[in-house]
């Protein structure tokens, strides 16, 4: 069966809460009418979108949705929907029409939210988060940005989000009345949405006239065949309703499903007698991006003292650095003592060559160890004696080098990798081996272990195992993986000993993407990223722990799109770099003791500026 990634069309760009951005030029003062028609203009329609989430105050609807695949074949749903945004309660019924198996159960009583597998049993259970708290969700206006609601990220089906035509406003291009009709028993005004002139539409929407609420939505193809991909049809619909609370509670019959198993997300990871420390080390480094013309870009760090004793929070400091930030910025990669950061970037106004810099962080200096074309981020060695970076030429040809701290020592280690397999990229260390795979799509080759010292290259596993990421734990100990069965389209988290014996599977998903995949310090914690199928739309980011046993498999985190994870040194907190946040590309610290999580805090550091590329000096 087709993956259920389908289902989801979500629009995701940055995010803020700040109002205080919105140009009253952007819909040239046109006031939205209060009722639609074929005499609205293109701008008062795209207006009364954004505002339709003012026009009611709770909805009840059902109907169809219907995917028209490549192959020729069809898969459609039925959905029922109920909506309370005002409580921030909300319940999905979604069914099979083609494939009677797929059954879910997505709700809302404004405290927790429970995600059911229906077909499975599988329970996911998760405070409401306040971010999405949030109401009848009238959109910022801000030019070339897009606010997706927040309540319809947390449900992210693909009938309810007709409900919120404001993610559908926040696009440029154009508008066009073609007629009405009626849908649902209500009068609709058809609109087309074309990306601009002379382009192909990409969408077809039938507006509630009273409401704006879509009652119906065709969507095309990108490649302006003006062929059908999908629709979506409403059949019933009522407006302001007093809906029984009873609605948005578990039913009995799955309450005493979900309480007879572990509910993802219910508990603590680690326990308080579990860490050695309350207090936090070291400090965190990350890039701050203005969002307005004319400023640049700064590298700064941030005490560690501001997570767990906030009293005593110095101010946040800007680091000087020799070049101009105008390309690509990767995180900086910490010697494991944390004296040093390896940094590959070009200080050329062209971008080339790059260089591989050396951050003492003590000092406040930087020192220039290699150049080459271009450089890729840099790995450091466990022990701190080795630093290994990818290079290319730009003409297709690539490398990997190794050289000490210092800088000497300079010299290629890949050129006894089968050339079959090239080019080549690098997972990282195993002990004082550099851990390599061919990039070759759909390559099944071995993973090899390249030894810095003399560049001798060896398969990892005696056996050719699937192509894959592996992720050696820090006390060499484990390699976890990403399993990933392209017939059943099903991900299967593993953890095996370094010569790929007892692989014990911990954590398993049906269809979506793992990444990214990290231990914690102490070997004993993994962390990933997984973006659902259906359960949180396809773009839509849920942040697991688990043991490395398999054992207390939690949700701590559930965003928009994640890029970056890292465990705080003591164990006890997780970084999450939320790209695309509701407040914009930020940093969050969850509480691995609590489940508690919050927005990076100190003084001096702004959400006006998007935050990203972190990296924990311990």
């Amino acid at each position: 069966m087709k993956n259920l990634s389908i289902l989801i069309l979500i629009l995701i760009t940055a995010c803020t809460s700040n109002f205080s951005q919105t140009p009253a030029s952007y819909f040239n003062l046109t006031p939205a009418p209060a009722n639609l028609s074929l005499d609205s203009t293109p701008e008062q329609i795209q207006r009364a979108m954004w505002e339709s989430a003012a026009k009611w105050t709770t909805l009840q609807m059902e109907g169809i949705v219907t995917w028209y695949l490549p192959d020729g074949t069809t898969q459609a749903y039925q959905e029922r929907v109920w909506l309370d945004p005002l409580n921030n309660r909300y319940k999905v019924e979604l069914n099979g029409i083609t494939n009677s198996t797929d059954k879910f159960l997505k709700l809302s009583d404004g405290s927790n939210i429970f995600n059911i597998n229906l077909n499975s049993g599988q329970v996911e259970s998760y405070t409401y988060p306040d971010f999405a708290r949030v109401g009848q969700y009238i959109p910022p206006i801000i030019e070339g940005e897009s606010y997706p609601n927040p309540i319809w990220g947390q449900i992210g089906s693909p009938l309810s989000q007709l409900a919120f035509s404001s993610d559908y406003a926040q696009n440029k291009g154009i508008f066009k009345p073609l007629g009405m009709d009626m849908v649902a028993g209500r009068e609709t005004l058809i609109v087309e949405w074309q990306f601009r002139e002379n382009s192909a539409p990409s969408w077809k929407m039938w507006l509630d006239t009273q409401t704006a609420v879509m009652l119906k939505l065709e969507e095309y193809g990108k490649d302006g065949s003006g062929k059908l991909e999908g629709e979506r049809v409403v059949v019933n619909i009522s407006f302001h309703q007093i809906i029984d609370p009873s609605i948005f509670a578990m039913p009995s019959d799955l309450a005493q499903v979900a309480d007879g198993q572990p509910q993802i997300g219910s508990m603590p990871v680690v326990t308080e007698s579990g860490i050695a420390s309350r207090g936090e080390a070291g400090e965190l480094y990350f890039f701050m991006q203005p969002r307005q013309a004319g400023q640049s870009i700064q590298l700064v760090k941030v005490s560690a003292l501001c997570i767990s004793d906030s009293g005593e929070c110095p101010a946040v400091e800007r680091i000087d650095v020799p070049f101009s930030f105008d390309f690509t910025i990767n995180a900086l990669s910490w010697s494991p003592d944390g004296k040093y950061a390896a940094f590959s970037y070009s200080d050329n106004p062209k971008g080339t060559p790059t260089k591989l810099w050396l951050f003492n962080a003590d000092a406040k200096t930087w020192t220039s160890l290699a150049q080459f074309p271009y450089i890729d981020p840099p790995f450091w060695s466990p022990d701190g004696s080795w630093i290994a970076f990818r290079t290319q030429d730009g003409l297709g040809g690539e490398d990997v080098f190794v050289a000490h701290p210092d800088g000497s020592e300079l010299k290629g280690v890949s050129g006894d990798l089968p050339v079959e397999g090239r080019p080549y990229i690098m997972d990282g260390w195993y002990t004082e081996n550099i851990i390599m795979r061919s990039a070759l799509p759909g390559n099944a080759g071995s993973i090899y272990l390249v030894r810095a010292a003399n560049g001798q290259a060896r398969p990892m596993f005696e056996t050719v195992l699937t192509k894959a990421q592996f992720a050696a734990s820090p006390d060499a100990g484990f390699l976890a993986y990403d399993d990933y069965d392209y017939n059943t389209q099903t991900h299967v988290l593993k953890v095996m000993e370094p010569d790929g014996a007892n692989a014990l599977p911990i954590a398993n998903f049906a269809g979506g993407s793992i990444y990214p995949l990290i231990w914690s310090p102490d070997s004993s914690l993994i962390a990933f990223n997984y973006y659902s199928s259906f359960t949180s739309a396809e773009t839509g980011a849920q942040v697991y722990v688990v043991s490395r046993t398999g054992k207390n498999l939690s949700l701590v985190y559930k965003g928009t799109t994640v890029g970056r994870l890292i465990f705080s040194p003591s164990g006890r907190y997780l970084l999450v770099e939320e790209t695309t946040s509701i407040s914009g590309g930020h940093l969050f610290l969850v509480n691995l003791v609590t489940l508690n999580q919050k927005i990076l805090q100190a003084p001096g550091l702004s959400t006006d500026y998007d935050w990203y590329a972190p990296s924990w000096r311990p």
